[in-house]
Order: C-alpha cells, then structure tokens, then sequence
C-alpha cells in the first residue's frame, strides 16, 4: 500500500495480497477465540476467590472479522482509503479484548486496585492454560504486584503459587504478607542495586539435614 502510494506502483497485486491476508485471519482468529475461551475458563474462579466473590470478571474478544468472505469484501471496498493511509486500515491486526467487572468495562469504571487484581489473575489465568497445553508451568514473573492491593488480596494472589510454580516477584512492601507464606519463599534485600541480606530456605534445609 505505502509503495502503491509513494512509489506509484499497480494495485493489480492487491488482489493476490488480501487472499493471502484473508486466510492467515480466518486461522489467527478462530486461535484468537480459542484461547480467549481457555483463559475465561480459568479466570472466573480465579478472580472470585481473589475477591471474595465480590467480582465477577469477564473478557470480550473484540473483532470485526466474521468470515474469510466478508473480510475480502471490506478490504477490496477500503483500497482507495487503505492507499491514501498507506496501511490496511481494517482487519485482524486491530483486534483487541475488553475486560469486564460486574457486567462494566475496566477501561471505563475500574479503579487502579481493580485494574492491578483484574491483571494478576489474568496472568494466573494464563499461567494454568500453560500448564494445560504443555505439561509444565512457565516461569512467573511479577513486578511490583503489590501496590494498590490491601493486604488480604495482596495474601490471596501468593497462596495461589504453589511450589510447583517457579515465580520471582519485587515488592518495596514484603512486611505485611503472610509470614507462613514468606517462609516458603527465598527472600532477598536489595538497596541501591546490591544484595543486602538473603533469607535462602534451600539452604536452611541442606543445613537442618547436616
């Protein structure tokens, strides 16, 4: 399109490219509505528990792509317009997914400490689906998950990490979580990029067993 419109190049091949756009859609959006469903069967109870049933958490995949068909139909009707940007303004590239709260869109009424929760258990969430396509969990990664969580949320997100699920998390606050959880932990201090103190439980046990 950018050539087509900078380098006058012929539209007769633009035919040829939205065949080929069309099918990769059709795949990349029925996988798209797949793992959408996947990850809405883990994460309702997740969000729940987190809660207290207080929420219930949905996820809409929102897309205007509705068969192979149509789809061709509307990018050959946007050439003209697709030319004048330079880019293929409609398609399966603009997808996106909303989150909803209680029947209400997070982007519009959630507040910070929803829009924190709201993404810790899509993460667990995702971890689970993981688990379920491959056999194993992925390593968990969770920066600064703490803030904006009182502390009984804060609590309920790290129960859910079993010992079976690697996770590295960074928190400015550790002094308020669970202390049974902390113990299950290695816990190490870092101020001004150096380690201050560790806390190792691997190695408390190699020691308790000498």
């Amino acid at each position: 399109l950018r050539q087509i419109k900078l380098e006058n190049k012929t539209k007769n091949m633009l035919e040829i490219w939205n065949e080929k756009l069309a099918n990769h859609a059709q795949i990349i959006y029925d996988y798209r509505r797949e793992f959408v469903d996947k990850i809405l069967n883990k994460i309702v109870d997740i969000h729940k528990n987190i809660t207290d049933n207080l929420e219930e958490i949905n996820i809409k995949y929102i897309s205007d792509f509705k068969d192979r068909e149509s789809y061709i139909k509307r990018l050959n009707e946007k050439v003209e317009n697709d030319v004048y940007k330079g880019y293929t303004s409609s398609g399966i590239h603009r997808d996106d997914f909303e989150v909803y709260l209680n029947g209400k869109n997070i982007n519009l009424y959630g507040s910070q400490g929803q829009f924190r929760t709201a993404i810790l258990s899509l993460k667990l969430a995702e971890l689970y689906v993981i688990y379920d396509e491959i056999g194993e969990y992925p390593i968990l990664l969770l920066d600064d998950i703490f803030s904006e969580l009182d502390i009984d949320k804060r609590n309920k997100v790290i129960k859910y990490l079993d010992n079976d699920i690697q996770t590295i998390v960074t928190t400015t606050d550790i002094e308020n979580i669970d202390k049974n959880v902390r113990n299950k932990a290695n816990v190490y201090r870092i101020e001004n990029g150096k380690i201050i103190s560790r806390e190792i439980i691997w190695c408390r046990k190699v020691i308790e067993n000498e």
